[in-house]
């Protein structure tokens, strides 16, 4: 495509590049065929938007992105419930049948057994408690995820891979202030619940309570006169401070951010940046869904998305796995130095910049899996 201010014809486009959009890709066909033809495509299939359009397939590179939105999976969610309910009513069953000491008193794999020759005919127990436990979902730590089944859409957007890419984990610590009062109760708690017989050897423990007062004196007095407290460090030489500990206080989520520059080649090109670009607008957003007697109105949750790092077709080991993420930021660049069009006013430079968050907390558990 040449790059011009005003129209331009059709024929000014010099090339197009290999692929098809909307071409399907079918389950462990790896990278896309170079036969030229498009297969049907199946309720399995999936339709890829790619940029550059050979991406997928170009063996100097073999490197790239590729990002899947889920939506809410009416029919996950409804099996999700019904296994829920079929789970309650094999409880109910159990119940009346054996009584509640007997469902109570009944261990490991007797009460196992119990409940299979309850089940619901048509179902088993343990596959309708793993299905309703998840949600439907992979491995998740995530509330949110367990209550909203989702399925990935048919369209996946894959994207070159930037210069680099980058993974924070985050441990959180905070200060925490360990008071004399505090400590001394827990010395005491400890000296009891170890062994302590006596009296004397608990309220040995105990004796340091005399600073807790003073600690308290002097924070009641700074109150009254401020100053006091100065005062009487300065006088002693010393000042009264508590004992700090550093506190593990729990794990930050990832966060993911992506950005990248599109400057078609082709008409068709500029169309697939138009798609990708309008793919992410509109799965980041949400819609209303009702309203109420006093002003307010409720919103649905937008969609999530995965990512995956991939080469060659597969999905690449080396790098983390990343849970499935809400995209929290996009922003969209068009033009350069100065805003230049296509032919029909497609902008020649597209810059698109996205920023995900994480909904799991990554665990030991996630570690091991590659995440």
């Amino acid at each position: 495509m040449i790059p011009v201010s005003g129209n331009l014809n059709p024929s000014a486009f010099l090339h197009k590049l290999g692929g098809t959009v909307g071409r399907a890709i079918f389950p462990g066909a790896g990278a896309r065929a170079s036969t030229g033809t498009t297969p049907e495509p199946d309720k399995f299939s999936t339709t890829n938007l790619t940029y550059p359009l050979n991406v997928e397939g170009d063996p100097q590179q073999g490197h790239y992105i590729s990002f899947f939105a889920r939506v809410i999976d009416n029919g996950q969610l409804t099996a999700v419930k019904d296994a829920k309910g079929r789970i309650d009513a094999t409880k109910a069953r159990i119940k009346a049948e054996v009584g509640e000491a007997g469902s109570t008193s009944a261990s490991g794999q007797a009460m196992e057994n119990i409940i299979a020759s309850h089940a619901i005919s048509g179902h088993t127990y343990a596959e309708d408690r793993a299905l309703a436990s998840s949600g439907g979902s992979q491995m998740t730590n995530s509330i949110q995820i367990q209550n909203r089944p989702t399925v990935r859409t048919k369209t996946a957007i894959s994207l070159y891979m930037p210069p680099s890419v980058q993974v924070s984990y985050e441990s959180k610590y905070g200060d925490q202030e360990i008071g004399i009062l505090a400590e001394t109760g827990y010395n005491a708690i400890k000296a009891f619940t170890s062994g302590a017989s006596t009296k004397d050897q608990v309220m040995s423990v105990l004796g340091d309570a005399g600073q807790a007062v003073k600690q308290a004196t002097l924070k009641a007095l700074e109150v009254a006169a401020p100053g006091a407290k100065a005062l009487f460090a300065i006088d002693r030489g010393k000042i009264v401070t508590p004992k700090m500990e550093l506190m593990f206080e729990g794990i930050g989520r990832r966060n993911f951010s992506f950005a990248f520059v599109f400057i078609p080649k082709s008409e068709q090109e500029s169309q697939v940046v138009k798609e990708i670009v309008y793919k992410f607008k509109y799965h980041m957003a949400a819609n209303y869904e009702g309203g109420g007697a006093n002003g307010w109105r409720e919103m649905s949750f937008p969609d999530m998305f995965d990512i995956e790092y991939m080469h060659i077709g597969k999905q690449n080991p080396n790098l983390n796995k990343i849970a499935t993420c809400a995209l929290t930021k996009m922003d969209v660049e068009y033009g350069g130095d100065r805003y230049v069009s296509y032919e029909g006013g497609a902008p020649q430079t597209t810059k698109l910049s996205l920023s995900f968050t994480e909904f799991d907390i990554i665990t030991k558990d996630h570690i091991e899996q590659g995440y």
